[in-house]
């Protein structure tokens, strides 16, 4: 699976400039540059990532690289962070915070670019050859997020925690963008949209965006008419989506497959993740195989 980097920095011509470095020294990852406080921000919570090298000392923002971090902390707790800086002395107490997360793989100082990259190189081939050979740290991860969210008893905060999770559930299939709350052409709100841009033959026939329902009500099924509702949403998209998933911690009425059924000549087809599916593909090492065996069990033809 590739791996999704960000580089984080206020300035844009060393964020860009190490990102390029990087992606030209790094096979089977993407290094992205983030150096504006919004577009960060949006990153951090909106993009699937598996490392993140964050410089500490930010000038231009309200926001230092300490924030910074704790929010990636707070939104993926699937990724590691590098710290970057010139100021250790500075920051050392809020530094040991961080150190104590477990989260944090190393911390630099900058350097000139042409010393710097082999000694992150080193780093990042490091951390990512053992994330390759054992998957169980960020299975753990999304187990661990799914059970709080699954025990959350706030409605809307177990709705949130829900839509946050499936959303790094599928980025961590492959799927590098994913947004929430979307309005479709119709003005209707759809819970995340995926990006199919995945690399796969059998995936890729699915259109160009794949909609998700998520429904987070352990004790209710979803009922024949929450389908009804998706699938026009589903249709409603002008052939951009042919394929939506409804995913539940609950249970999924026999009336919704009946009603699958009845939809089944139709090009568009909508995959059901209940609890048995989540917690198959969660502890699944190759997530992405998974996922299309759980098409095929249920989406044949």
């Amino acid at each position: 699976m590739r791996r999704n980097v960000l580089v984080i920095d206020d300035v844009k011509e060393q964020a860009e400039g190490l990102s390029k470095s990087l992606n030209a020294q790094i096979q089977g990852c993407t290094f992205e540059a983030y150096y504006l406080e919004s577009q960060i921000l949006d990153a951090i919570e909106n993009r699937f990532y598996s490392l993140a090298i964050v410089d500490i000392r930010m000038d231009k923002y309200e926001i230092d690289g300490i924030e910074i971090v704790k929010k990636i902390f707070e939104y993926n707790p699937l990724a590691k962070v590098i710290i970057v800086s010139a100021f250790k002395g500075e920051y050392f107490g809020q530094l040991k915070e961080l150190l104590l997360s477990g989260k944090v793989i190393d911390v630099q100082d900058k350097e000139s670019i042409s010393v710097w990259v082999p000694k992150l190189k080193l780093v990042i081939d490091n951390y990512l050859g053992e994330l390759d050979k054992d998957p169980s740290e960020i299975n753990n991860a999304l187990l661990q997020m799914y059970s709080e969210t699954k025990n959350e008893k706030d409605t809307y905060i177990k709705g949130e925690r829900f839509e946050h999770f499936i959303s790094l559930l599928f980025q961590s299939i492959g799927f590098n963008k994913v947004e929430k709350r979307v309005k479709d052409t119709s003005l209707n709100e759809v819970d995340l949209i995926i990006r199919n841009d995945i690399e796969d033959v059998f995936i890729n026939k699915f259109g160009k965006y794949i909609l998700i329902e998520c429904k987070n009500k352990p004790k209710e099924s979803v009922s024949k008419n929450d389908f009804i509702i998706f699938y026009s949403k589903l249709k409603n998209t002008n052939g951009l989506a042919e394929f939506g998933i409804i995913a539940t911690t609950g249970k999924i009425a026999r009336t919704v497959f009946l009603e699958a059924m009845r939809e089944s000549g139709d090009s568009k087809k909508v995959l059901f993740l209940s609890n048995f599916e989540l917690i198959k593909l969660i502890k699944a090492e190759d997530k992405l195989f998974t996922f299309k065996q759980i098409i095929d069990d249920q989406v044949k033809g």
